[in-house]
């Protein structure tokens, strides 16, 4: 099983600085699979504290010159906002200077204000987002492109070949099944309600799709036990819960509103406790999802955990869960 982590910072974010370099490299030595950068835009200065929303290429590109397992990911770029060949050649750029640790996360958008302020597609059609997916795949392949009636050659190219590994972030049917169908891996995000998680798999899973293959997103906090989980933990969970009730997540259907109140946050949407009892949240979270061989830890909670409760955090689920689990194989 792998253990990945996720956010705006790849999961090291921090309230309002950035130690994000220094961070990576520590979540490197104890042993994660990947970084997963979220593309955000327009953090709000006047919503008080949180997180520092880096450019997620930018960034990944910084640590992949300090560091040389960690994989990095992204979860996710949204295609409306980038050309398909300028992000083919990105992609392929960090695949170098990383020397072939890309997960390239990718979604088809539907952020309206995104859209007005970068003059941009609101949301692809699955049409749409299919036809300038495949050119970002076709310009990582050896064969020319015809654009506008003139043949062209991208470079550079990926050294994972045919591409990095591609991850598809969308829970609508029709997205999910074309992954599914292409033999493209889905990524799952840690800010919805399960149940939308698992509706997501089970149409993947009868469309053909390998549910092991799929990162699933969890927030997790770790500590020695579960009294102090809850107390070192519970100022962020207010901070937090305060936050997403005012951007909107309700209305697009990822999580319910009662979800947000704090009690029922911690309790359905966070993975806290001690060693033994996160141990049995991910058992239990395994047996409602099926063959789950991906747990992408949203360990930043948006830049509100204080920086030393994250690192001890990463610590323990390094020391007294990773080997635990990583016991039990599977994955890919």
């Amino acid at each position: 099983m792998k253990f990945g982590l996720s956010g705006c910072g790849g999961g090291v974010e921090l309230d309002r600085h950035s130690k994000l370099i220094e961070l990576a490299c520590f979540a490197e030595e104890l042993g994660f699979d990947a970084l997963w950068f979220n593309e955000e835009h327009f953090q709000n200065a006047k919503d008080g504290d949180g997180r520092l929303c880096l450019s997620p290429i930018i960034a990944a590109a910084a640590v992949a010159a300090r560091t040389t397992k960690i994989r990095l990911g992204f979860s996710l770029l949204i295609l409306p906002l980038y050309h398909p060949i300028r992000l083919a050649e990105e992609i392929a750029t960090l695949d170098h200077i990383s020397n072939g640790r890309v997960n390239f996360g990718i979604s088809r958008g539907g952020n309206r204000r995104y859209a007005n302020i970068f003059n941009s597609t609101e949301r692809y059609t699955t049409e749409e987002f299919t036809i300038n997916l495949n050119i970002v795949l076709k310009s990582f392949s050896s064969e020319e492109l015809s654009i506008e009636g003139e043949s062209i050659f991208i470079q550079p190219k990926p050294i994972q070949m045919p591409h990095p590994p591609l991850f598809i972030g969308s829970y609508t049917r029709e997205i999910i099944e074309y992954s599914a169908r292409n033999n493209h891996n889905i990524i799952m995000h840690g800010i919805t309600s399960l149940g939308n998680i698992t509706e997501a798999l089970k149409i993947y899973k009868g469309a053909g799709g390998e549910i092991g293959n799929v990162p699933i997103g969890r927030f997790m906090y770790v500590s020695d036990s579960d009294e102090n989980a809850r107390r070192e933990l519970w100022p962020t969970i207010l901070k937090l819960t305060d936050k997403l009730k005012k951007v909107g997540l309700t209305k697009g259907g990822q999580i319910k509103e009662e979800e947000l109140e704090p009690e029922n946050f911690y309790n359905k949407m966070v993975i806290a406790g001690g060693p033994s009892t996160c141990r049995e949240k991910i058992e239990e979270l395994r047996g409602k999802i099926g063959n789950m061989q991906y747990l992408n830890i949203l360990s930043g909670f948006f830049g509100y955990l204080p920086e030393e409760n994250l690192k001890n955090s990463l610590r323990l689920i390094s020391s007294e869960l990773m080997p635990y689990f990583k016991s039990k194989g599977g994955g890919f």
